[in-house]
């Protein structure tokens, strides 16, 4: 209750958490739609963690292009994860450096 609350009034850290929670159905009913916009609100508001998940997400779905740019965005933002996800990319020639 109280990290919904949060969530709702902008917490990005809140939002993250949020959205695993409705993805994953702990606390709550599971939602994907749900879990899925407060994973893009947290990513938009600036965690990198969250920017990564959603560009697995993407890629998951077949969107490699996308997910590429939430990688970019999130290793610009220091995620390591992202980092390691790029150069593995480029090592298997699925994306270019354009």
């Amino acid at each position: 209750e109280y990290l919904t609350k949060a969530a709702e009034l902008g917490d990005a850290e809140a939002q993250y958490g949020l959205s695993f929670c409705y993805r994953k159905g702990e606390g709550v009913e599971k939602d994907e739609k749900k879990g899925l916009y407060y994973l893009e609100e947290a990513a938009i508001a600036g965690v990198p963690e969250a920017r990564y998940n959603l560009g697995c997400y993407e890629g998951r779905n077949g969107r490699i292009d996308r997910a590429v740019k939430h990688w970019i965005i999130a290793a610009n933002l220091g995620d390591d994860d992202s980092i390691q996800t790029l150069k593995g990319c480029y090592a298997r020639g699925e994306v270019s450096k354009e």
